[in-house]
């Protein structure tokens, strides 16, 4: 309590500052009345002294001493009645009270001590019970801090708790993980947006959604027999999240109460809340730059563009509403922002398109050529052990001319297209290893083409597919008959009939490069097909 707050408590309102009134924010220990002349000895920090002057009334020598001693122990303030025994105080109290902004507060003569000492006292207990509460609150030291992101907060929590915390939105889906991960009970993966393991996830997580909703707790043990409390994280009154915080020591945790985690729900929201914040407005400047600069007659010679396209394949979607207080596509962005912002990149954009991910990177030319290769290692290096370890991305050939980024979208998607197709173990595609594809996948649309191959095929599709399956099998070992026979676990014998079989067919010769070339082209062109 401040000597601001006590001056509008009880009878003490009655009173007025004659002197330090800067010093009214002082804080408030103890309340003691004084009627002895010594108090040097007795007097603690933050103690408020009552007093009428009585002992030392015509000691003005005496009342400078006391004041001067409440000073040096740095108490809180004085009050005193004057008018009864003294008059007025000596001028030199005045100013040393101003020289330090310590109060002095006059009370009337009719004011008795006990109606201004009764609702002090009272006051005093309540905040020291509630002080007391709060330093018993586990959660105590984290209330009191401030978090400039959500993940110092959580990491912050994680140390209290001696345990791995994460936050999931109303639907399961996992929003933020603490950076020590490993599968419990609940949830198997710390990927972004991924679902709990728990067979009753959905049912459970309704239920919180009705009991929480007024801020509480619910304490929990799942199959790995730790125990846990959910906590709801609550937005105008909605719940829009539930934070997990398994707990290894279980007296100190066992039993918490309610109200001292309505600290931290309030804290955590607001910290949770402010992030999406300002990560829509990151969107919102990227929409606007990518706009400006589509929209821009100005080319500039020396800047080189390159188009990243992300996906997660095996990511359902989401049955929450757009409007939903949490969108986890902001931490998508946020993660792809991550992954580039230490390459030497004049911009990146990063927007959505058709329910996927984009960003935009600039660069000058004289970069242009160790472009590819920093993309490539860089996030070779952030996708490992990443929370979006299971994207895909694909990177198309540079250009100069914005004019051209519709083109390079639909091409960025179709090198996305054919590399999960022909290589779903790989996680990134780039222009100069995929590139070819686009232009099969262009022939593929050619009636001409298309007849062509399967003209060139068709001799080769009866005998259950053995023969095709030996053709495919001879090109891959680039015409090793010995190799060839042991992937299909069969005698050279067998293989050298086969092969002179498919000579007989296709009436080809299987030794001339542009006759392997031909196969090979129709062999693509059936696979796309």
């Amino acid at each position: 309590m401040k000597i601001s707050d006590a001056l509008n408590i009880g009878e003490l309102a009655t009173g007025t500052v004659i002197a330090g009134r800067k010093g009214i924010t002082r804080e408030i220990q103890s309340i003691e009345v004084m009627e002895v002349p010594e108090v040097g000895s007795w007097v603690t920090s933050g103690i408020l002294m009552m007093t009428t002057f009585y002992s030392v009334k015509d000691d003005y020598q005496k009342q400078y001493e006391i004041l001067k001693a409440l000073i040096e122990k740095n108490a809180s303030g004085l009050v005193v009645k004057l008018g009864r025994f003294v008059k007025q105080l000596p001028k030199e109290m005045i100013e040393l009270a101003e020289a330090h902004s310590f109060p002095i507060i006059s009370l009337p003569v009719n004011v008795s001590y006990i109606n201004v000492l009764t609702p002090l006292y009272e006051k005093l207990y309540e905040e020291k019970k509630k002080v007391t509460q709060e330093l018993l609150n586990p959660f105590h030291s984290f209330i009191e801090e401030e978090y400039a992101t959500v993940s110092e907060a959580i990491e912050s929590l994680s140390n209290i708790l001696e345990s791995q915390v994460y936050i999931e939105n109303c639907e399961g889906r996992l929003l933020y993980c603490t950076e020590k991960f490993s599968s419990d009970g609940w949830r198997k993966s710390n990927l972004l947006l991924s679902k709990p393991a728990h067979s009753r996830y959905k049912e459970l997580i309704a239920e919180w959604c009705i009991e929480l909703k007024h801020g509480s707790l619910d304490r929990v043990k799942f199959s790995d027999q730790k125990h846990r409390l959910i906590v709801p994280l609550i937005s105008k009154n909605n719940v829009f999240a539930f934070i997990h915080l398994p707990y290894k020591k279980q007296s100190q945790f066992s039993e918490i109460e309610p109200r001292n985690v309505n600290g931290l729900i309030r804290k955590l929201s607001e910290t949770v809340m402010s992030e999406q914040l300002e990560l829509q407005k990151e969107r919102i400047k990227d929409i606007e730059t990518l706009e400006s600069l589509s929209h821009s007659d100005f080319v500039n010679d020396n800047a080189s563009y390159t188009l990243l396209f992300f996906t997660r394949k095996d990511l359902e979607p989401s049955f929450l509403p757009p409007a939903t207080l949490m969108d986890g596509n902001v931490l998508i962005r946020k993660k792809i922002k991550e992954s580039v912002e230490n390459l030497p990149f004049e911009k990146n954009i990063v927007f959505e398109k058709n329910s996927h991910f984009f960003s935009l990177v600039q660069y000058s030319l004289n970069n242009n050529q160790n472009g590819l290769a920093q993309l490539k290692e860089v996030f070779q290096s952030a996708m490992l052990d990443s929370s979006i370890e299971d994207m895909h991305i694909s990177i198309s050939a540079p250009f100069q001319d914005l004019k051209d980024l519709d083109e390079k979208i639909k091409s960025a998607t179709k090198i996305m297209e054919m590399g999960l197709k022909f290589r779903p173990n790989e996680k990134i595609y780039a222009y100069d290893k995929l590139g070819i594809y686009e232009i099969l996948i262009n022939m593929s649309t050619d009636t001409y083409a298309v007849k062509y191959a399967e003209e060139v095929l068709k001799p080769l599709a009866n005998n259950d597919g053995q023969l095709l399956e030996t053709l495919i099998e001879f090109l891959d070992t680039n015409g090793n008959v010995t190799r060839t026979a042991e992937k299909l676990f069969i005698h050279r014998r067998t293989m050298t009939y086969r092969l002179q079989k498919i000579k007989e067919l296709i009436n080809m010769e299987l030794d001339d490069p542009e006759n392997l070339f031909i196969l090979r082209f129709c062999l693509k062109m059936k696979e796309l097909s």
